[in-house]
């Protein structure tokens, strides 16, 4: 609506006028360019979103899936996060999209009879005076397409290029002044020329692949700190129930000590079930073959007297808690490199990862 800049133009107001960059961008990775981000999870698309506003910074995002994420497992959006997304302009979607947590519930099992489980009490989640958003639950994905978006009405009309793998980098001394000092070794790791390896020129990198970041490891850097031996189940259920609260986020304690944290999913049917499946030895692996329907019969066990039929699962999976930081988030103290001043990031997971009891780092 700005009529002294560009007049009256009819279409989305939220697509910027392309310029630099997006008014040309090939579709295959460019031999030189300024940023290269490895992995667009939240981490990589936050950063990619934020710098497609830039028509004069040639950016490629790449992606060693040959397509979109499917499905996550993430799904927990707090206060300040909603900010974030206020600052991108797509908030209030997330808000009418996502689950709204408010109160939470804490039950216990009753002093008459231990065997069943009473309401103990029901909390605010978050005082008002803190923020106007909520906490939220949604799934990562839909976050992933928001940032997509973003970036595709950027003036830079940046999208992820799927189907590279980063395989290792060089980079190059301070002395040889290289415009383009970071030689990158990717790999095609989908589409017809699977397992071609290429090498791009960059000025930057950000290592957002995850926790098993191949940045991070070409760089010379691990991941230090330690597992809790404490086993969990997680699953979306869609399930019949009489449980009072199923809707609102629980903490559920039995007289066994085991306990269940349950979180409602955006859309009204599926709920996430964390569930308690004791201690584990140091070392022992098998806890991540624990069989479903044993997951499964120990929420039920939980639960009781409350009904839980479980009609099916959409996704499950067995984790250990744990938390690790990286020693370090920059190539500056890297036997890669000799440059002062950094050229090599990493972010999110690939620097510091955390099991999620209940998603915090």
């Amino acid at each position: 609506m700005q009529f002294h800049v560009d007049g009256y133009q009819t279409g989305d107001p939220m697509t910027m006028p392309a310029q630099g960059y997006g008014v040309d961008r090939p579709e295959e990775l460019p031999e030189t360019m300024d940023v290269l981000i490895v992995g667009c999870g939240p981490a990589g698309s936050i950063a990619a979103a934020q710098l497609s506003r830039f028509p004069n910074v040639n950016t490629r995002l790449i992606e060693r899936r040959g397509h979109r994420l499917p499905l996550a497992n993430a799904d927990g959006v707090h206060s300040r996060t909603m900010e974030t997304f206020q600052a991108f302009g797509f908030a209030h979607e997330i808000y009418e999209e996502a689950h709204t947590i408010t109160d939470m519930a804490f039950w216990k099992p009753d002093p008459q009879d231990p065997q069943r489980i009473i309401r103990e009490m029901s909390t605010r989640e978050l005082p008002p005076e803190f923020s106007e958003w909520p906490m939220m639950l949604i799934t990562q994905v839909r976050i992933i397409d928001h940032f997509n978006r973003f970036m595709k009405n950027a003036p830079t009309r940046m999208e992820p290029d799927y189907g590279y793998e980063f395989v290792d980098m060089e980079v190059a001394p301070d002395s040889e002044e290289k415009e383009y000092p970071i030689t990158v070794t990717l790999r095609r790791s989908a589409g017809p020329e699977e397992g071609q390896e290429i090498q791009v020129r960059t000025k930057y990198v950000v290592g957002a692949d995850g926790a098993r970041s191949n940045v991070r490891k070409s760089l010379g850097y691990r991941l230090h700190g330690k597992q809790a031996n404490h086993a969990w189940g997680v699953m979306d259920v869609y399930a019949d129930t009489d449980f009072p609260d199923v809707r609102k986020k629980c903490t559920i304690k039995s007289s066994t000590g085991r306990t269940i944290l349950l979180i409602p999913r955006e859309g009204g049917f599926l709920f996430r079930l964390y569930v308690d499946l004791g201690e584990v030895a140091d070392g022992d692996r098998s806890v991540r073959d624990t069989p479903l329907e044993d997951v499964i019969a120990t929420a039920q066990e939980i639960m009781s007297p409350y009904k839980l039929d479980v009609k099916n699962v959409v996704w499950h999976s067995i984790y250990e808690v744990g938390h690790r930081v990286s020693d370090h988030f920059d190539d500056r103290a890297s036997e890669k490199t000799s440059s002062e001043d950094p050229r090599v990031f990493i972010t999110g997971d690939a620097c510091h990862t955390h099991s999620a009891k209940p998603a915090r780092g």
